[in-house]
């Protein structure tokens, strides 16, 4: 029964430095593999947090855990560091990049080394948190074929849990090499969001439980306290556009309550304060996701509303 820090690869700089990607294995007993994934993205600092409490806590019980358990708190520090999305110097955004390539430059090398690191996995977490631009309810996103880990996902303490169909980008992105992924994210982008890292981090310990990999008795909360979110599909989740451009000022927060024509939000001329657009929800729901990075243009999203969980 072994807690154990490893470099997963080792990232050399032009100063002749070097940046580790860490693994943090937690293994006990015979029991399934599972692996939590974040920081792909430099500017989601949500997913690394928990990420990290996920392995402080699993530090203090590794031996009594039922399997294994792989924590990859920050796949892509050099973003990280700077807050960016993409990798520096090349300008790559990783989560476009896999399965990657071994011979590949630094992001496509990362990518590569990844994917092989999780080869035989059982269940693949990956947490991220919101988009840099957004507000967003604490959700999980799993493929719309993928019906067992959508029931998974139902113990990660979230409101919404998210069945989609996967766009053009999904095939060069992690979560795709791995089916019956679970991906968490939340809270608001580029920063820490008060109680939604805490609310992750305990969503992903619940589903260690739920793969009995932990048992309930050495969570630090009671199971009863978690949440029981709806599953939802792609025709129940809307992207509220704008037709014009200029500021979005919003007037709903996630998870609020809506009608339909309830206003979420105006546009405004930014030099002569004028509304040239009122933006109302397109059905009964809650907001899912809300922008407010208030720079807009025509087709911008400025928020995503889903038509279930008023309850």
């Amino acid at each position: 029964m072994t807690a154990r820090h490893e470099v997963l690869c080792s990232i050399g700089l032009p100063t002749g430095d070097a940046v580790d990607v860490v693994r943090r294995r937690f293994q006990g007993g015979s029991g399934p593999r599972v692996a939590v994934v974040a920081g792909i993205r430099g500017d989601t600092p949500e997913g690394v947090r928990v990420a990290h409490q996920v392995a402080s806590f699993l530090a203090g019980v590794h031996d009594q855990l039922a399997g294994t358990v792989d924590v990859y708190p920050c796949v892509n520090p050099l973003a990280a560091h700077r807050g960016a999305r993409h990798w520096p110097f090349f300008d790559q955004d990783l989560n476009r990049r896999f399965p990657g390539r071994p011979n590949g430059h630094a992001p496509d090398h990362v990518a590569w080394a990844l994917v092989q690191d999780l080869a035989g996995i059982d269940q693949l977490i990956e947490v991220r948190g919101a988009h840099p631009a957004f507000s967003e309810v604490p959700q999980a996103q799993v493929r719309a074929t993928d019906s067992r880990a959508a029931e998974l996902a139902r113990h990660g303490n979230v409101q919404v849990v998210w069945t989609r169909h996967p766009g053009p980008a999904a095939p060069s992105t992690l979560a795709w090499q791995f089916p019956e992924t679970i991906v968490l994210e939340g809270g608001t982008g580029n920063r820490l969001s008060t109680g939604v890292g805490r609310n992750l981090a305990h969503g992903v310990l619940n589903m260690l439980a739920e793969l009995e990999v932990l048992t309930n008795e050495l969570l630090p909360f009671h199971w009863a306290g978690m949440t029981r979110p709806p599953a939802v599909g792609d025709t129940e989740v809307h992207r509220v556009r704008s037709g014009a451009g200029g500021l979005f000022l919003p007037e709903v927060g996630v998870w609020d309550e809506l009608e339909p024509s309830t206003l979420l939000g105006t546009v405004v001329d930014p030099i002569t304060g004028a509304c040239v657009e009122r933006i109302v929800s397109p059905s009964t729901g809650r907001v899912m996701a809300v922008r407010e990075q208030p720079v807009i243009f025509p087709g911008t999203m400025v928020a995503r509303v889903v038509e279930a969980a008023l309850g």
